[in-house]
């Protein structure tokens, strides 16, 4: 008989990554597989303002090696998700990255909820409603509706738009779990250098603290000067992931009191009937 003690069973995580999580984040029996982290990153290089990308930009904006570029390319095209343009040497994003999206957006009903909300919020006026998720540093429109006289910023789905200095981004970082909230902010710290001590950092930490009190995020000149806006977090019913719904426009138009008067009501109310999606059982 061995003298050696049993072991303790390993203790398994369970439930899926939450966004923003890398490969040091996972137990060892949840292996990383970096060949399909690099095919995820070359999808994600693609912007909004992008129409066609090459090779190179591509390996300059993943940090990634021309030829493993170049083979990662090969893969997505046979897989559909992107189309290579013979005329130009080029890829572009195809339309099956939306079966993606469509599978998130569809559960429980969630995208069509979401959207008439954004519909009502939008019809009061002159404002973009926006739906929006992290990447990276940025947060990106997954969703956006506007009336056609409110068209401001030029903003799309796909959109980016700076995470620290936004209300979409504000409202998600006072919604993400501590661990990743921290994480964000080191790199953001890294990112804006001399400008994070010297007036961002204090700037974020406010309007993090204002969220606290009010319930709503802010951003009122902050990100550009003639628009405001305010944000609040939404919760996938089953993953718990961390969307952002906001309203913001012309500060000329959209003072923070209307902000607050007309669209803040709506967007709680959003919040509620969103969790409620959730009740059931799976």
């Amino acid at each position: 008989m061995s003298d050696n003690p049993p072991k303790e069973p390993v203790k398994r995580r369970r439930g899926r990554p939450r966004q923003g999580t890398d490969a040091g984040d996972f137990n060892d029996d949840r292996p990383f597989v970096s060949s399909l982290a690099r095919g995820m990153s070359i999808l994600r290089a693609f912007r909004a303002e992008d129409r066609m990308l090459g090779t190179q930009v591509l390996a300059e904006r993943t940090g990634l090696h021309k030829t493993t570029v170049s083979r990662l390319l090969g893969t997505l095209t046979k897989l559909g998700y992107l189309r290579y343009m013979p005329e130009y040497g080029k890829y572009a994003v195809s339309n099956q990255v939306l079966t993606l999206g469509f599978a998130v957006m569809g559960r429980f009903g969630f995208g069509e909820l979401v959207r008439r909300r954004m519909e009502e919020i939008a019809a009061q006026g002159d404002c973009v409603v926006a739906l929006s998720v992290r990447d990276k540093l940025d947060m990106m429109f997954v969703e956006l509706i506007r009336e056609p006289t409110a068209i401001y910023l030029s903003l799309n789905v796909g959109s980016r738009i700076p995470l620290a200095e936004s209300a979409p981004g504000r409202a998600y970082l006072f919604a993400a779990p501590e661990k990743e909230r921290d994480a964000v902010l080191t790199e953001l710290a890294q990112y804006h250098g001399e400008a994070w001590s010297n007036g961002k950092e204090a700037a974020l930490m406010s309007a993090l603290e204002r969220m606290r009190r009010q319930g709503h995020s802010d951003s009122f000149g902050e990100w550009k000067p003639d628009h405001n806006a305010i944000g609040i977090p939404l919760y996938d019913p089953l993953t718990g992931d961390i969307y952002t719904l906001s309203v913001g426009g012309n500060a000329s138009i959209l003072s923070p009191e209307r902000l607050r008067r007309e669209h803040l009501p709506k967007l709680l109310s959003a919040t509620q009937d969103i969790a409620a999606l959730g009740g059931g059982s799976l």
